[in-house]
C-alpha cells in the first residue's frame, strides 16, 4: 500500500494511531473499480450466476449484459438492479407530479414535510424514451443538472449511442437503418394527466469510459418547465433518510416475481418515488450505498436527500436483497465540471516557441555548496531508479539543465520534470512584476518535453515546480529578471488543476525564510512530482495522450539553524488528486487539497530519490518505521507556526 494514501486521510484530532496501524486501515484500496467487484461477486452468488466474473465485468463497464438476462432485459437495464427489502420501502407512485404516498415508511413524516418541493424537483426527471430502437421503447432514467444537460448512466447512454472516430460521440444505427433517436419524456405517470413535458436529446456530451464511475450527460432542449437539480456538497451520512426518483421496469429474472407484485402491483414504467435510508459507503467515498427499491428501468435515477431535496448520488446498480449503488455527488460534480470546460474553456496558442541553447551561456544552475561548504554541502538528490531516464542535455555532459539560481533534471519519458533544486537568497531578494511566456528549452530534444498541447481545452495550469519568485534575486535587478524569465520553460512545469489551492503550498518557502532560527536567509528547495505506474492520462488530448498526470507533489527544504549552526532539512508534500480525477480514465482517490510536512524518508519511499544526508538533519527523524507514532509521521501546515525547523 502507499504511505501517501495514509497521509491523505491524516488528521490530528482523528488518528494517533501507528503507522502500521495506518497500512493496515488502508490495504487492498484499490480504488473505484472495488465497489463493482463487490457488487458483482454478491449478486452472482445471490442470483446463482454461472459466472460471477461476467458480472463484475459488466458493472466496470468493460463488457455488455450478455447473457445476465433477456436480450431486452440486457440492453435496456444495462446492469443489476434490485429489491433491498420487502418492508418499509414503498415505491410510491407520482401521479400528475404529486407523490401517492401509500404504504410504510420510517422516515414519511420528512416527505410529507417537504413533499411540494420533492414534488417540484421529481419534475425535472424523466424517461429516456428511444424511437428507431429495433426492440426497446425506453433505456433508463435521466435528470436534468444543468439548463440543458441531463444526467444518466453510462449503460444507458451506450444502448442508444458510442463514440466515433474523432473522440466525440453518434447515435447509433436502429430499425431499417435509420438512426436511433432518443427524447426525455418528464412526464411518463400512471396517471400523469394531460402534462406533456419532453425534450429532444440533442446531443451526447460525455459517456464515461470502461472503469470509470457509471456517468454520461446528454445535451437536450431547454424547458421552461425543468429546472436542475442541486448536487449535495458535502458527504452524505449513514442513516440519511433519501429517495430514489425513476422508471422502474417490470425485471423478474432478478428479483422475486411475488415480491414485485406485492410491492409494484403490475404497474411499471412509469414514475416513482422510492424511499430508503443511506446504509454506507464504499471505494473512498465514491460510491453511495442504499436500501430504497430499484428495479431495471432505475438506471440513471437521482437520488434526493429528503430534508434538501438535493441530489446526494447517481444511481447505478442493484443487487436483490443487499444493497442499491450510486455514484457519489461530488463525482457527477467534477465530471460535470469537465464538460463544461470543455465546451468553454478557449485554445491556446498551437505550438510554443523553443528558447535557443546558446542562451543560457553562463547560467550557473543550483550551487551545492550554497550554504556553505563541507557538512552544509547539499548535492543534488541521488536519482535511483530514475538514473536510466534522464533526457539528454546537449551542453551538460551529467544532463543538468542549468538555469539562473536553479537547475532541472528532465525524465525523458514522463516529458516533464524528475526534480527541480532552487537556491535562494532572500536578502537579495527583488520585488519584480510578472514577466515571462512559457517556452521549450532548445537544449531538449523535442520528444522529451510537452508544451502548449497539455494544456488545451482542459482547467489543468502550467504549474511552476520552482516557483518564478524563489530564484528572483541577485546584485541587479537584471539578473533577478533573467531568473525569473528562466522559470517560464516547461521543463520546470508539471499540469496542475486550475483550482488547486496552493496558498501554504506556494508559501512554504516564505515560511521557512520568516523563521527566525534560519541563518542568513538562505534556503535550497528541491521540487517535483510524485510519479506512479497507475498515473493517468488524459483523453481526448492529441499530442498529449502519452503524458500521465501526477497525483501530487513534494518538496526538500535545507537551510541553516542560526543557533546551532548545523544543517536542517524538511520534507512536504501536497496532494489533489481528487481536482483532476474526472479528466482522466478513472476516477482518483479522494483526498485533501492539503500540504503536509512529512518525513524526507517518505518522500524517498516515494519517488526513488536519495537525500543522503538530508534524513539525518530532518526534525521529524531520519526513520520511518511501523512503530513510529502516525500523528508524528505527518503535520498538516496552515502557517509558518506549523512548521517543525
Amino acid at each position: 500500500m502507499r504511505q501517501l494514501d495514509a497521509v491523505r486521510k491524516f488528521s490530528a484530532t482523528k488518528f494517533a494511531e501507528s503507522l502500521e496501524a495506518a497500512r493496515e486501515q488502508f490495504a487492498g484500496d484499490r480504488g473505484g473499480l472495488e465497489s463493482l467487484e463487490i457488487v458483482g461477486r454478491r449478486s452472482a452468488a445471490r442470483q446463482g450466476e454461472r459466472d460471477p466474473s461476467r458480472a463484475i465485468e459488466v458493472l466496470a463497464g468493460r463488457e455488455s449484459p450478455g447473457s445476465l438476462a433477456s436480450e431486452q432485459d440486457h440492453e435496456m437495464h444495462g446492469t443489476l438492479e434490485a429489491i433491498i427489502l420487502d418492508r418499509l420501502r414503498p415505491p410510491y407512485l407520482i401521479l400528475r407530479d404529486e407523490i401517492a404516498i401509500r404504504g410504510e415508511y420510517d422516515h414519511v413524516e420528512l416527505i410529507e414535510a417537504n413533499k411540494p418541493e420533492l414534488e417540484a424537483i421529481s419534475k425535472s426527471v424523466g424517461r429516456v424514451d428511444l424511437f428507431h430502437h429495433r426492440t426497446l421503447n425506453f433505456a433508463g432514467t435521466a435528470w436534468m443538472i444543468d439548463d440543458d444537460i441531463a444526467v444518466t448512466n453510462r449503460h444507458v447512454a451506450q444502448v442508444f449511442a458510442d463514440e466515433d472516430w474523432t473522440g466525440g460521440y453518434r447515435f447509433r444505427t436502429g430499425a431499417f437503418g435509420e438512426q436511433i433517436e432518443a427524447r426525455v419524456d418528464y412526464v411518463r405517470q400512471h396517471d400523469g394527466g394531460r402534462a406533456r413535458r419532453r425534450a429532444d436529446v440533442v446531443e451526447v456530451l460525455y459517456i464515461a469510459g470502461r472503469g470509470e464511475p457509471d456517468i454520461a450527460f446528454l445535451k437536450v432542449e431547454p424547458l421552461d418547465a425543468t429546472e436542475p437539480l442541486q448536487l449535495f456538497a458535502g458527504r452524505v451520512r449513514e442513516g440519511q433518510p433519501v429517495a430514489a426518483v425513476g422508471y422502474p421496469a417490470s425485471d423478474g429474472g432478478r428479483n422475486d416475481p411475488g415480491l414485485m407484485q406485492e410491492l409494484f402491483e403490475g404497474i411499471y414504467d412509469v414514475k416513482r418515488f422510492a424511499p430508503g435510508l443511506v446504509t454506507g459507503h464504499e471505494s473512498n467515498d465514491v460510491i453511495v450505498l442504499g436500501d430504497y427499491t430499484s428495479l431495471g428501468g432505475n438506471s440513471g435515477s437521482p437520488v434526493l436527500d429528503l430534508e434538501t431535496g438535493q441530489a446526494v448520488a447517481l444511481h447505478f446498480a442493484g443487487a436483490f436483497r443487499d444493497s442499491n449503488y450510486a455514484v457519489a455527488s461530488d463525482i457527477v460534480a467534477a465530471a460535470r465540471a469537465r464538460i463544461k470546460t470543455r465546451i468553454s474553456v478557449p485554445d491556446i496558442e498551437e505550438e510554443a516557441p523553443t528558447s535557443k541553447s546558446e542562451q543560457f551561456v553562463g547560467r550557473d544552475g543550483y550551487v551545492a555548496e550554497f550554504l556553505g561548504s563541507g557538512e552544509l554541502s547539499v548535492p543534488l538528490p541521488g536519482l535511483g531508479p530514475w538514473a536510466d531516464d534522464i533526457a539528454p542535455v546537449s551542453d551538460d555532459d551529467d544532463n543538468i539543465l542549468k538555469y539562473r539560481h536553479f537547475s532541472v533534471i528532465q525524465s525523458a519519458s514522463r516529458r516533464l520534470p524528475i526534480l527541480t533544486a532552487v537556491n535562494i537568497d532572500g536578502a537579495k531578494a527583488v520585488r519584480l512584476k510578472r514577466k515571462g511566456a512559457w517556452r521549450l528549452d532548445g537544449r531538449l530534444k523535442l520528444e522529451h518535453q510537452i508544451g502548449n498541447e497539455l494544456y488545451r481545452r482542459n482547467p489543468l495550469d502550467r504549474g511552476h515546480m520552482v516557483r518564478r519568485m524563489d530564484p528572483g534575486w541577485g546584485d541587479s535587478v537584471e539578473e533577478a529578471q533573467e531568473a525569473e524569465i528562466d522559470t517560464f520553460h516547461y521543463t520546470n512545469s508539471a499540469p496542475q488543476h486550475k483550482d488547486l489551492n496552493q496558498k501554504d503550498w506556494v508559501g512554504l518557502e516564505d515560511y521557512i525564510l520568516e523563521a527566525a532560527d534560519t541563518r542568513d536567509f538562505k534556503v535550497n528547495v528541491f521540487t517535483g512530482p510524485i510519479y506512479r505506474d497507475d498515473d493517468r492520462k488524459l483523453r481526448h488530448q492529441p499530442g498529449a495522450e502519452d503524458v500521465p498526470i501526477p497525483q501530487e507533489f513534494w518538496k526538500v527544504a535545507s537551510m541553516v539553524n542560526a543557533d546551532t549552526g548545523k544543517l536542517s532539512a524538511t520534507g512536504y508534500i501536497l496532494s489533489h488528486g481528487p481536482m483532476i480525477r474526472n479528466l482522466t480514465e478513472a476516477a482518483f482517490v479522494l483526498g485533501q487539497y492539503e500540504t503536509y510536512q512529512v518525513r524526507i524518508a517518505l518522500i524517498e519511499a516515494e519517488t526513488g530519490l536519495d537525500f543522503g544526508d538530508l534524513r539525518s538533519a530532518d526534525p521529524m527523524g531520519a526513520e520511518l518505521t511501523a512503530e513510529s507514532a502516525f500523528a508524528e509521521t505527518a503535520r498538516k501546515i496552515g502557517g509558518p507556526q506549523d512548521l517543525m525547523l
